[in-house]
């Protein structure tokens, strides 16, 4: 669940917020619910109930929905995360290469001072 939030505050925060929830849309309960007393009669009771099995069936479809979408967002958080790593394994490559480079050319230098020194008599 951590990482589930966590993806989607990732989503959030690269501006992608507005696909995390364009696919649910959360239904509402049937208004034949909010009334008061009993029913006025079996065909009012009857479509109520037909109603409020709709609305379990759409709670159901909304959860599934959202739950493909947290699936969704944490594929592309472990895909950013991937890719991030990727970069970083790279930079630490080019590090290594330039520390290399500056290291042989500080050694050339050394070695340039010595021959002058030894060339010079020194």
């Amino acid at each position: 669940m951590k990482f589930e939030i966590i993806a989607l505050v990732t989503l959030i925060a690269v501006g992608d917020a507005d696909r995390a929830w364009a696919y649910c849309s959360e239904p509402t309960a049937p208004s034949c619910v909010n009334g008061y007393g009993k029913f006025d009669d079996q065909y009012d009771f009857d479509n109520c109930k037909r109603n409020v099995e709709n609305f379990k069936s759409e709670i159901e479809s909304f959860v599934d929905c959202k739950r493909r979408e947290i699936n969704e967002a944490n594929d592309e958080a472990e895909q950013a995360a991937e890719e991030a790593r990727s970069k970083a394994i790279e930079a630490q490559d080019v590090a290594r290469k330039t520390t290399n480079e500056v290291e042989s050319l500080s050694s050339n230098y050394s070695q340039a001072v010595n021959d002058f020194n030894t060339r010079a008599g020194n």
